[in-house]
């Protein structure tokens, strides 16, 4: 606090400018781990007694912060969800000085506003964290990893497993068409098999926060046209992606990235500044009886432009076999009886075109070439009296 006495302004003299309230930062070591819980996650805990007084008997709530769709105006109010049931209520008008504004930010909130600061908790500093999570840091420390998924099977299939320590983690889906509701949903597996998002057929349709061994991941929703997952900070543990698919649904479009430290090299290696980077596969080169699909497959610097030092026992493959069943077939029947009983008539088979399970499909499907010629013929019995 600043007092405008020295001297205080007399005789139409002007007042002093600038704020009179300034904040400093102190104490910006990290705290104690506590199971990997934030700040904010524990001024909402301290209110789970709260729900013996508002909602009569019964277990006491256990509320956990919300995030989504908080207005920027309120970030610094108490808001917390009741896990239970799902309602949110404002649990104090201020969280505690120095609790972060958001999860994706480093501006904390200062007697109920949100002040900024840098990744080195200082107020005021422009220090920011880069894509390895580095505070002040440059990006060299880390690479990046991507990759993407165009084909799965109903249930629930591996995207990607993302390792501890991994940051700025983006997973998006979006089906060919581009509508909601296809039948394909991502979900999130934890290390001991449990499912923190969208496990037993059980979906997530609403955009939420999910905090987890003190990491908070961004969920759109699942009824979002891009459904996508994103996470900043580096994951306490590692956590498997996967897509969910039921029914007939359309081809999912998914595709992910996040980035990882960069593994030390030995004193005496050449220091490598090129990475391989793959673009997605192409069309399989035949709808069944095994063709194959395609990937363009590039060594590049960091600024993207072409190079030769990439590491090539590591190069990922730019090809792969795909459509592996067997191709629609033709199947002729038996001959039917012949339409007279006497003299010349004809005789007729069917003819089906049958998949590699042996469902009837249209003839188009099966391969015209090798259509059988002979499913109608003449046939002649006694002459006729």
């Amino acid at each position: 606090m600043r007092e405008c006495d020295n001297p205080v302004p007399k005789n139409g003299g002007k007042y002093c400018e600038g704020k009179r309230v300034r904040y400093k930062s102190c104490n910006i070591e990290d705290c104690p781990d506590n199971n990997g819980k934030t700040f904010r996650e524990e001024q909402c805990e301290a209110h789970n007694e709260f729900s013996k007084a508002s909602f009569g008997s019964g277990p006491a709530m256990e509320w956990t912060p919300k995030y989504a769709g908080v207005s920027p105006k309120d970030r610094c109010k108490l808001i917390c969800q009741a896990k239970s049931i799902g309602y949110f209520f404002v649990l104090q008008p201020k969280v505690v000085d120095g609790t972060p504004c958001s999860p994706d930010s480093t501006s904390v909130c200062v007697q109920g506003q949100c002040v900024k600061a840098g990744c080195d908790r200082i107020i005021d500093s422009k220090k920011k964290f880069d894509k390895c999570g580095i505070c002040g840091g440059n990006g060299s420390t880390c690479k990046k990893v991507s990759g993407s998924v165009t084909s799965v099977k109903p249930g629930y299939h591996d995207i990607v497993t993302i390792p501890a320590g991994a940051t700025n983690i983006e997973v998006k889906h979006r089906n060919q068409r581009g509508s909601r509701n296809t039948g394909s949903f991502l979900a999130i597996k934890a290390a001991d098999g449990t499912y923190i998002l969208n496990g037993n057929y059980t979906l997530s349709t609403l955009e939420q926060d999910i905090t987890y061994k003190g990491t908070i991941l961004r969920y759109s929703g699942s009824s979002a046209t891009l459904e996508r997952i994103r996470s900043f900070s580096p994951l306490k543990e590692p956590l498997t992606f996967q897509v969910l698919t039921v029914g007939n649904a359309l081809r999912p479009k998914i595709k992910y990235t996040y980035f990882v430290k960069k593994k030390k090299e030995s004193f005496n290696a050449i220091p490598t500044f090129s990475e391989w980077v793959i673009e997605e596969w192409g069309e399989c080169s035949k709808s069944c009886g095994l063709g194959l699909q395609r990937r363009l497959v590039e060594c590049r610097d960091l600024n993207g432009q072409p190079a030769s030092e990439c590491a090539k026992e590591v190069k990922p493959a730019s090809s792969r076999p795909c459509a592996d069943l067997p191709c629609p077939h033709w199947q002729l029947g038996d001959w039917s009886p012949c339409s007279k009983t006497c003299g010349k008539g004809y005789k007729k088979r069917t003819l089906q075109c049958l998949s590699h399970d042996g469902g009837v499909l249209a003839h188009e499907s099966c391969d015209p070439l090798k259509k059988p010629k002979h499913y109608i013929d003449f046939c002649t019995m006694a002459e006729c009296s």
